[in-house]
Protein backbone atom coordinates (compact mmCIF):
# COMPACT_ATOMS: atom_id res chain seq x y z
CA UNK A 1 0.00 0.00 0.00
CA UNK A 2 1.14 3.64 -0.49
CA UNK A 3 0.94 6.06 2.46
CA UNK A 4 1.75 9.80 2.01
CA UNK A 5 3.50 11.68 4.30
CA UNK A 6 3.18 15.54 3.96
CA UNK A 7 5.69 17.58 6.52
CA UNK A 8 3.37 20.68 6.98
CA UNK A 9 5.18 22.34 9.78
CA UNK A 10 7.27 25.10 9.24
CA UNK A 11 7.28 29.03 10.15
CA UNK A 12 7.39 30.34 6.87
CA UNK A 13 9.48 33.97 8.37
CA UNK A 14 10.27 34.34 4.39
CA UNK A 15 6.62 35.45 3.08
CA UNK A 16 6.39 37.87 6.42
CA UNK A 17 3.98 39.35 7.33
CA UNK A 18 1.61 37.66 5.07
CA UNK A 19 3.02 34.30 7.00
CA UNK A 20 3.21 34.51 10.74
CA UNK A 21 3.17 32.04 13.33
CA UNK A 22 -0.37 31.60 13.49
CA UNK A 23 -0.96 31.48 9.83
CA UNK A 24 2.57 30.35 7.94
CA UNK A 25 2.55 30.01 4.11
CA UNK A 26 1.64 26.33 3.61
CA UNK A 27 -2.05 27.53 5.60
CA UNK A 28 -1.99 31.00 2.62
CA UNK A 29 -3.48 30.92 -0.94
CA UNK A 30 -0.13 32.10 -2.46
CA UNK A 31 -0.59 30.10 -5.58
CA UNK A 32 -4.19 29.54 -6.34
CA UNK A 33 -7.70 30.37 -4.46
CA UNK A 34 -6.82 27.12 -1.91
CA UNK A 35 -4.19 27.03 0.20
CA UNK A 36 -1.26 25.63 -0.42
CA UNK A 37 -1.47 22.56 1.66
CA UNK A 38 -5.24 21.75 0.31
CA UNK A 39 -3.45 22.45 -2.99
CA UNK A 40 -1.24 19.41 -2.24
CA UNK A 41 -4.12 17.29 -0.55
CA UNK A 42 -6.12 18.12 -3.84
CA UNK A 43 -2.76 16.60 -6.04
CA UNK A 44 -2.09 13.44 -3.59
CA UNK A 45 -6.44 12.53 -3.79
CA UNK A 46 -5.73 13.25 -7.77
CA UNK A 47 -3.65 10.55 -7.23
CA UNK A 48 -5.10 8.30 -5.20
CA UNK A 49 -8.06 8.75 -3.51
CA UNK A 50 -7.61 5.64 -0.48
CA UNK A 51 -4.23 6.32 0.56
CA UNK A 52 -3.76 6.95 3.96
CA UNK A 53 -2.46 10.57 4.50
CA UNK A 54 -0.53 11.86 7.55
CA UNK A 55 0.47 15.22 7.94
CA UNK A 56 3.06 15.93 10.72
CA UNK A 57 3.02 19.54 12.17
CA UNK A 58 4.31 21.42 15.01
CA UNK A 59 1.88 21.94 17.97
CA UNK A 60 0.54 25.46 17.30
CA UNK A 61 -0.88 24.32 14.16
CA UNK A 62 -2.38 21.11 14.95
CA UNK A 63 -6.20 22.90 14.69
CA UNK A 64 -5.59 25.27 11.43
CA UNK A 65 -4.26 21.87 9.45
CA UNK A 66 -6.79 20.13 10.89
CA UNK A 67 -9.36 22.73 9.74
CA UNK A 68 -8.01 22.58 6.47
CA UNK A 69 -8.78 18.92 6.24
CA UNK A 70 -11.52 18.62 7.96
CA UNK A 71 -14.19 16.39 5.84
CA UNK A 72 -11.39 14.52 3.78
CA UNK A 73 -11.17 10.67 5.04
CA UNK A 74 -8.58 8.49 5.87
CA UNK A 75 -6.67 11.95 7.27
CA UNK A 76 -4.74 12.17 10.32
CA UNK A 77 -2.79 15.01 11.84
CA UNK A 78 0.16 14.32 13.74
CA UNK A 79 1.71 16.86 16.09
CA UNK A 80 4.78 17.24 17.08
CA UNK A 81 5.45 17.93 20.99
CA UNK A 82 8.75 20.14 19.57
CA UNK A 83 11.09 20.58 16.32
CA UNK A 84 13.27 18.21 15.56
CA UNK A 85 13.94 18.91 12.06
CA UNK A 86 12.85 16.58 8.82
CA UNK A 87 14.48 13.13 10.16
CA UNK A 88 12.11 13.46 13.26
CA UNK A 89 8.75 13.78 11.75
CA UNK A 90 9.45 10.85 8.79
CA UNK A 91 11.03 8.71 11.95
CA UNK A 92 7.77 9.65 13.26
CA UNK A 93 5.13 8.50 10.37
CA UNK A 94 7.59 5.81 9.34
CA UNK A 95 6.63 3.84 13.05
CA UNK A 96 3.20 4.54 12.71
CA UNK A 97 2.76 3.42 9.07
CA UNK A 98 4.95 -0.01 10.16
CA UNK A 99 1.86 -0.75 12.81
CA UNK A 100 -0.29 -1.21 10.20
CA UNK A 101 1.68 -2.16 6.59
CA UNK A 102 5.12 -3.36 7.54
CA UNK A 103 6.25 -2.79 3.83
CA UNK A 104 3.82 -0.32 2.88
CA UNK A 105 5.71 2.74 0.64
CA UNK A 106 5.93 6.06 2.20
CA UNK A 107 5.59 9.15 -0.30
CA UNK A 108 7.30 12.50 1.76
CA UNK A 109 5.82 15.80 0.57
CA UNK A 110 6.17 19.09 1.81
CA UNK A 111 2.90 21.68 1.95
CA UNK A 112 4.51 24.60 0.66
CA UNK A 113 5.44 23.27 -3.12
CA UNK A 114 3.85 24.88 -6.51
CA UNK A 115 3.02 21.48 -8.55
CA UNK A 116 1.21 21.47 -11.39
CA UNK A 117 -0.27 19.84 -13.36
CA UNK A 118 -1.93 17.12 -11.53
CA UNK A 119 -1.87 13.96 -14.04
CA UNK A 120 2.18 14.69 -14.19
CA UNK A 121 2.22 14.62 -10.18
CA UNK A 122 0.26 11.39 -9.96
CA UNK A 123 2.63 10.06 -13.02
CA UNK A 124 5.97 10.91 -10.56
CA UNK A 125 4.34 9.17 -7.59
CA UNK A 126 3.51 6.17 -9.46
CA UNK A 127 6.81 6.25 -11.30
CA UNK A 128 8.64 6.51 -7.78
CA UNK A 129 6.17 3.98 -5.76
CA UNK A 130 6.62 1.41 -8.25
CA UNK A 131 10.90 1.99 -7.90
CA UNK A 132 10.69 2.56 -4.04
CA UNK A 133 8.43 -0.91 -3.71
CA UNK A 134 11.00 -3.27 -4.56
CA UNK A 135 13.29 -2.07 -1.33
CA UNK A 136 16.74 -1.85 -1.67
CA UNK A 137 16.91 1.94 -2.41
CA UNK A 138 15.59 5.39 -0.94
CA UNK A 139 14.41 7.36 -4.15
CA UNK A 140 14.35 11.33 -4.65
CA UNK A 141 13.02 13.38 -7.07
CA UNK A 142 15.14 15.97 -8.86
CA UNK A 143 13.60 18.64 -10.73
CA UNK A 144 15.10 19.63 -13.81
CA UNK A 145 16.65 23.43 -13.64
CA UNK A 146 15.15 26.12 -15.70
CA UNK A 147 18.07 28.94 -14.81
CA UNK A 148 21.12 28.40 -12.46
CA UNK A 149 19.06 28.95 -9.01
CA UNK A 150 21.55 29.71 -5.92
CA UNK A 151 18.45 29.20 -3.58
CA UNK A 152 18.23 25.44 -4.01
CA UNK A 153 20.58 22.30 -3.62
CA UNK A 154 21.43 20.26 -5.92
CA UNK A 155 21.52 16.21 -7.17
CA UNK A 156 23.99 15.00 -9.05
CA UNK A 157 22.96 11.81 -11.44
CA UNK A 158 25.28 8.87 -12.25
CA UNK A 159 24.90 5.85 -14.08
CA UNK A 160 22.88 5.53 -17.76
CA UNK A 161 19.20 6.71 -17.21
CA UNK A 162 16.75 3.86 -17.27
CA UNK A 163 12.51 4.32 -17.45
CA UNK A 164 9.96 3.55 -15.15
CA UNK A 165 6.35 4.49 -15.22
CA UNK A 166 7.56 6.60 -18.26
CA UNK A 167 9.88 8.64 -16.63
CA UNK A 168 13.91 8.79 -16.99
CA UNK A 169 15.56 7.83 -13.58
CA UNK A 170 18.97 8.06 -12.55
CA UNK A 171 21.37 6.72 -9.38
CA UNK A 172 22.99 9.58 -7.59
CA UNK A 173 27.01 10.11 -7.76
CA UNK A 174 25.71 12.95 -4.46
CA UNK A 175 24.20 15.95 -3.25
CA UNK A 176 25.88 19.42 -3.25
CA UNK A 177 24.45 22.83 -0.78
CA UNK A 178 23.55 26.34 -2.55
CA UNK A 179 25.56 27.18 -4.87
CA UNK A 180 27.73 30.25 -6.30
CA UNK A 181 25.93 31.66 -9.03
CA UNK A 182 29.07 30.69 -11.64
CA UNK A 183 28.92 27.25 -9.81
CA UNK A 184 25.26 26.99 -10.45
CA UNK A 185 25.58 27.63 -13.94
CA UNK A 186 27.99 25.13 -14.33
CA UNK A 187 25.82 22.67 -12.59
CA UNK A 188 22.87 23.83 -15.25
CA UNK A 189 25.33 23.48 -18.37
CA UNK A 190 26.60 19.86 -17.25
CA UNK A 191 23.08 18.43 -17.60
CA UNK A 192 24.11 16.23 -15.32
CA UNK A 193 22.65 18.04 -11.95
CA UNK A 194 19.22 18.46 -10.91
CA UNK A 195 17.25 20.37 -8.00
CA UNK A 196 16.84 18.85 -5.05
CA UNK A 197 13.00 19.22 -4.48
CA UNK A 198 12.91 17.76 -0.76
CA UNK A 199 10.73 15.12 -1.33
CA UNK A 200 10.98 11.46 -1.52
CA UNK A 201 9.71 7.57 -1.79
CA UNK A 202 10.89 4.70 0.29
CA UNK A 203 9.56 1.28 1.42
CA UNK A 204 9.21 1.71 5.32
CA UNK A 205 10.87 -1.30 6.19
CA UNK A 206 14.35 -0.25 4.18
CA UNK A 207 14.06 2.94 5.67
CA UNK A 208 13.91 2.02 9.11
CA UNK A 209 17.15 -0.03 8.41
CA UNK A 210 19.02 3.23 7.61
CA UNK A 211 17.85 4.96 10.27
CA UNK A 212 19.39 1.83 13.02
CA UNK A 213 22.70 2.44 10.66
CA UNK A 214 22.53 6.40 10.41
CA UNK A 215 20.56 7.60 12.90
CA UNK A 216 20.65 4.98 15.45
CA UNK A 217 19.58 7.37 18.61
CA UNK A 218 16.67 8.00 16.70
CA UNK A 219 15.90 4.59 16.29
CA UNK A 220 16.35 3.40 19.64
CA UNK A 221 14.28 6.42 20.92
CA UNK A 222 11.41 5.37 18.79
CA UNK A 223 11.50 1.71 19.67
CA UNK A 224 12.19 1.87 23.45
CA UNK A 225 8.58 3.62 23.29
CA UNK A 226 7.29 0.73 22.31
CA UNK A 227 3.55 0.43 20.29
CA UNK A 228 2.75 4.18 19.29
CA UNK A 229 -1.04 4.38 18.74
CA UNK A 230 -2.29 7.96 18.38
CA UNK A 231 -6.13 6.83 19.57
CA UNK A 232 -3.95 6.11 22.98
CA UNK A 233 -4.15 8.11 25.95
CA UNK A 234 -0.09 7.61 26.15
CA UNK A 235 0.73 8.60 22.93
CA UNK A 236 1.59 12.51 23.38
CA UNK A 237 3.33 11.64 27.00
CA UNK A 238 5.37 8.82 24.63
CA UNK A 239 5.76 11.62 21.89
CA UNK A 240 7.84 13.63 24.32
CA UNK A 241 9.84 11.23 26.17
CA UNK A 242 10.84 10.11 22.61
CA UNK A 243 11.03 13.58 21.07
CA UNK A 244 13.51 14.54 24.22
CA UNK A 245 16.18 12.04 23.13
CA UNK A 246 16.40 12.73 19.41
CA UNK A 247 18.83 14.61 17.23
CA UNK A 248 17.57 17.89 15.60
CA UNK A 249 18.56 17.03 11.84
CA UNK A 250 17.05 16.78 8.68
CA UNK A 251 16.14 13.62 6.68
CA UNK A 252 18.70 15.03 4.02
CA UNK A 253 21.80 14.98 6.48
CA UNK A 254 21.00 12.55 8.53
CA UNK A 255 20.34 9.69 5.82
CA UNK A 256 20.08 10.64 2.19
CA UNK A 257 23.62 12.44 2.17
CA UNK A 258 25.36 8.66 3.45
CA UNK A 259 23.22 6.22 2.25
CA UNK A 260 24.70 3.95 -0.36
CA UNK A 261 22.02 3.24 -2.85
CA UNK A 262 19.68 6.19 -3.73
CA UNK A 263 17.47 6.47 -7.12
CA UNK A 264 16.54 9.53 -8.71
CA UNK A 265 13.53 10.14 -10.68
CA UNK A 266 12.86 12.78 -12.72
CA UNK A 267 8.97 14.14 -12.85
CA UNK A 268 7.81 16.36 -15.95
CA UNK A 269 5.48 18.35 -14.12
CA UNK A 270 6.22 22.46 -13.16
CA UNK A 271 7.47 22.53 -9.55
CA UNK A 272 8.80 25.77 -8.02
CA UNK A 273 9.66 25.71 -3.92
CA UNK A 274 7.58 28.45 -2.74
CA UNK A 275 10.43 29.73 -0.38
CA UNK A 276 9.83 33.82 -0.59
CA UNK A 277 7.94 36.54 -1.43
CA UNK A 278 10.34 36.51 -5.13
CA UNK A 279 8.52 33.13 -5.77
CA UNK A 280 5.41 34.84 -6.48
CA UNK A 281 7.05 36.76 -9.50
CA UNK A 282 7.44 33.62 -11.42
CA UNK A 283 4.35 32.42 -10.44
CA UNK A 284 1.97 35.48 -11.00
CA UNK A 285 1.97 37.42 -14.54
CA UNK A 286 3.34 40.49 -15.04
CA UNK A 287 1.96 44.17 -16.80
CA UNK A 288 3.47 45.72 -19.42
CA UNK A 289 5.63 47.60 -16.75
CA UNK A 290 6.48 44.24 -14.75
CA UNK A 291 4.12 45.10 -12.09
CA UNK A 292 2.53 42.29 -10.31
CA UNK A 293 -0.41 43.23 -8.48
CA UNK A 294 -2.46 40.82 -5.57
CA UNK A 295 -5.69 42.53 -4.17
CA UNK A 296 -6.39 45.64 -4.50
CA UNK A 297 -3.73 47.92 -5.75
CA UNK A 298 -3.01 51.06 -7.85
CA UNK A 299 0.84 51.43 -9.25
CA UNK A 300 1.23 54.48 -11.90
CA UNK A 301 4.51 54.97 -13.32
CA UNK A 302 6.19 51.98 -11.54
CA UNK A 303 7.86 49.79 -12.64
CA UNK A 304 9.35 45.68 -11.81
CA UNK A 305 7.03 45.99 -8.26
CA UNK A 306 5.19 43.33 -6.65
CA UNK A 307 2.29 44.46 -4.90
CA UNK A 308 0.67 42.40 -2.21
CA UNK A 309 -2.48 43.40 0.08
CA UNK A 310 -5.63 41.85 1.72
CA UNK A 311 -6.53 44.71 4.17
CA UNK A 312 -7.74 47.75 1.57
CA UNK A 313 -6.33 49.56 -0.95
CA UNK A 314 -2.12 50.15 -1.67
CA UNK A 315 -1.15 52.78 -4.18
CA UNK A 316 2.52 53.19 -5.25
CA UNK A 317 3.92 56.02 -7.33
CA UNK A 318 7.04 56.49 -9.09
CA UNK A 319 8.64 53.80 -7.51
CA UNK A 320 10.57 50.90 -9.10
CA UNK A 321 11.78 46.99 -8.43
CA UNK A 322 10.35 46.96 -4.73
CA UNK A 323 8.29 44.39 -2.64
CA UNK A 324 5.02 45.91 -0.81
CA UNK A 325 3.03 43.76 1.30
CA UNK A 326 0.04 44.97 3.63
CA UNK A 327 -1.50 42.37 6.12
CA UNK A 328 -3.13 42.78 9.33
CA UNK A 329 -1.72 46.00 10.37
CA UNK A 330 1.80 45.44 9.18
CA UNK A 331 3.22 47.40 5.84
CA UNK A 332 6.69 46.00 4.42
CA UNK A 333 8.30 47.98 1.65
CA UNK A 334 11.30 46.75 0.55
CA UNK A 335 13.74 46.79 -2.71
CA UNK A 336 13.40 43.78 -4.53
CA UNK A 337 17.00 42.91 -4.08
CA UNK A 338 16.88 42.53 0.06
CA UNK A 339 13.95 40.27 0.19
CA UNK A 340 16.24 37.26 0.26
CA UNK A 341 17.08 39.04 3.40
CA UNK A 342 13.77 39.37 5.06
CA UNK A 343 14.48 36.71 8.51
CA UNK A 344 16.99 39.74 9.58
CA UNK A 345 14.17 42.24 9.31
CA UNK A 346 11.98 39.84 11.41
CA UNK A 347 14.40 38.86 13.92
CA UNK A 348 14.25 42.85 14.59
CA UNK A 349 10.82 42.91 15.13
CA UNK A 350 10.76 39.02 17.06
CA UNK A 351 13.15 41.37 19.22
CA UNK A 352 10.68 44.32 20.57
CA UNK A 353 8.14 42.48 23.02
CA UNK A 354 5.17 45.67 21.72
CA UNK A 355 5.59 43.85 18.00
CA UNK A 356 4.54 40.92 19.08
CA UNK A 357 1.40 40.76 18.16
CA UNK A 358 2.40 41.28 14.36
CA UNK A 359 4.29 37.68 14.47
Amino acid sequence: MIHAVVMAGGKGERFWPYSNSRHPKQLLPLVTRLSMLEDTLKNIRAFSKTAPIRLVVSKNLEKPVKAKSKGMKKVLTLAEPQGRNTAAAVALAARLIQREDPQGVMLILTADHAIRPAAEFSKAMAAAAKVAERGDCLVTFGIRPSRPEVGYGYIEAEGDKSITGGLQVFGVAGFHEKPSEEKARQYVDSGKFFWNSGMFAWRVDYLWEQFQKYLPQTARAFEAAGDLDPRKANFSSKLKRIYANIPDISIDYGILEKAERIRMVIPEFKWDDIGAWSSLDRLHSADAQGNRSIGETLLLDSEGTTCFTDAGLVCAFGVRDLLIVQHEGVTLVADKAHTARLKELVKKVQANPKWKKYL
